[in-house]
């Protein structure tokens, strides 16, 4: 997906209450959910040669487990620089280390569990092996989970500096309405392969071949049919 859908998960995430189990949570949490994409890096070679780049190796098992570690340990020292030059912020909850850790994780997963969903694909096996795997479930940029998370985010944020107790609320219910919403668009994908197989079938196209129903902009309820 794009980094504004995986930089608002990270924000849901910590509005959802992780936040607060420990310092700097919350910009662990964005930069993690964001961290996979410094194999953007590759666009600086111009031309196409970054698209076989893109979506591999920093997005594969063993980044998953390095990853995290990395930016857990470059965390944990920018708050003891902070602490160390008298800068670190008096209202900045105390860094715990295990959780950090575990956000760092949390954030780190969600980035290729977003980027399976779309019609771009990603090679989750990178460097063992280099399929692609495609979720063909919501398009690139999706405005509608724009809107949900960004919603859930603002209204949650502004529930919290009001100093209500159910300030967490706005960002569960954001997080449980993109869930439905990406199961209905998978459901929808489905069934327009389905559909879309057998009207092939009962014009004479062998079985043998395959249908994809790729999610196109804004219209999530329509599909482009290739085979």
């Amino acid at each position: 997906m794009d980094n504004l859908t995986h930089s608002l998960a990270g924000a849901v995430l910590g509005q959802m209450g992780l936040k607060r189990k420990t310092g700097l949570a919350m910009p662990t949490l964005i930069i993690a959910a964001n961290l996979p994409d410094i194999d953007a890096v590759a666009t600086l070679l111009g031309g196409h040669q970054h698209l076989a780049i893109r979506r591999g190796i920093t997005h594969g098992p063993i980044a998953m487990l390095l990853l995290p570690v990395i930016l857990w340990a470059m965390m944990i020292g920018y708050d003891r620089w902070q602490t160390n030059r008298g800068t670190r912020p008096e209202n900045r909850l105390p860094v715990h280390a295990g959780w950090l850790l575990a956000l760092a994780y949390i954030g780190t997963l969600s980035h290729p569990a977003l980027d399976w969903l779309n019609n771009y694909g990603i090679r989750l096996l990178e460097p063992f092996s280099s399929q692609w795997f495609y979720g063909d479930t919501l398009f690139i940029i999706d405005i509608w989970i724009w809107i949900a998370l960004i919603a859930g985010v603002w209204w949650s944020r502004r529930l919290e500096k009001r100093g209500a107790s159910d300030w967490r609320r706005p960002a569960r219910t954001a997080l449980v309405l993109t869930c439905t919403y990406i199961l209905a668009n998978y459901a929808i994908t489905t069934t327009a392969e389905r559909v879309a197989d057998d009207i092939l079938v009962s014009r004479g196209t062998p079985r043998e071949r395959m249908v994809v129903a790729s999610p196109v902009p804004l219209a999530f309820w329509n599909r482009e049919i290739k085979w």
